[in-house]
């Protein structure tokens, strides 16, 4: 299916399905606008979506016309056979490009975003554990390429670009930087005006202007740490210059390297968890940010290593672990 034969609908569409956009709706920010739920009314029904509008970023460097190439880019993307496939990249169901009015519409009944989550008490150590091993499938699918297309590189993962359904399945919602696959290689640009989200930045390899999986394998860990840690990087810490989740790590892990546990004590405290598991993840967490990046693992590996946690093989079932998406 391509965006060709996709609903085009106007922002005043938009507006109906948000109520007019409004804070009740409001989910939260990715790197380049916002998300809202909102609702369709059908003559079958009412269907649950999520509204992606972008915007003129405050915080990220800009050109004119980017973000228009960004939404027909990630058109493209979710029409296309070699992306879809996966059950953790959204599902299109309408767009807008409207003047200067851009969003997409996802058929989606999303709980929040993984970012808003991550603090929250009632976000289960196994919750977290299932978000984990299936967006690690999710890297491993896309960093395999085919016979046809190179390997995808997401280049801006983050924890605000993740929204979960009901059940905490993680869904993939932007892909403003994506390269390979169907798309020319954008690796070789050498002045690129952004080069990945706060927080979630390899700086190793973005001062050398170089990109490869291993930069998605570097955010991927920042984000596996801040799961198990319940710790986000905030807007007012970026603005104080304070640590961010994977400096925060390093610091913690290296000054206690005697079986430590980067998992926060509530999680700890959980029935479903295992010590072992904790020392575990951590470590794998921690070596996702090994510099130079051919130190760290590749997604393939992450996800080997995730599926034999004691806790995933407790609780298969619950965790979908059989019916992860296992690309040749």
């Amino acid at each position: 299916m391509g965006y060709d034969t996709l609903s085009q609908v106007s922002y005043e569409s938009l507006i109906c399905y948000t109520d007019n956009f409004s804070e009740g709706n409001y989910i939260g920010h990715f790197q380049f606008g916002k998300y809202y739920h909102g609702k369709i009314v059908r003559k079958g029904g009412v269907q649950h979506v999520v509204v992606k509008i972008w915007e003129v970023p405050v915080i990220y460097n800009y050109l004119p016309g980017e973000n228009e190439a960004r939404l027909f880019d990630e058109l493209s993307l979710l029409g296309h056979h070699t992306a879809i496939s996966h059950p953790a990249m959204v599902t299109l169901c309408e767009y807008c490009f409207d003047g200067e009015h851009l969003g997409i519409v996802y058929e989606l009944k999303a709980l929040d975003s993984l970012y808003n989550l991550i603090p929250e008490d009632g976000f289960t150590w196994l919750q977290r554990i299932k978000v984990a091993l299936r967006f690690a499938s999710l890297l491993k699918f896309l960093h395999a390429g085919n016979p046809n297309f190179n390997p995808y590189i997401v280049r801006n993962l983050d924890a605000a670009h993740i929204l979960l359904e009901e059940d905490h399945n993680p869904k993939l919602c932007d892909f403003g930087m994506i390269t390979g696959g169907i798309f020319p290689d954008r690796t070789k640009i050498k002045k690129e005006v952004v080069i990945g989200c706060y927080g979630y930045i390899d700086a190793h390899s973005a001062y050398r202007g170089t990109w490869s999986r291993a930069r998605d394998v570097f955010a991927f860990g920042t984000i596996l740490l801040s799961l198990i840690s319940k710790r986000v990087y905030t807007e007012e810490e970026r603005l104080s210059n304070a640590p961010n989740v994977n400096e925060w790590a390093w610091e913690e892990y290296n000054s206690n390297l005697d079986s430590y546990s980067l998992v926060h004590e509530s999680l700890a405290a959980e029935s479903d968890f295992d010590p072992l598991d904790g020392r575990k993840i951590t470590v794998l967490g921690i070596q996702c940010l090994r510099d130079p990046g051919y130190y760290r693992p590749t997604m393939k590996q992450v996800v080997k290593r995730l599926l034999k946690l004691k806790v995933v093989k407790r609780h298969a079932d619950f965790l979908g672990v059989n019916m992860m998406h296992s690309p040749q």
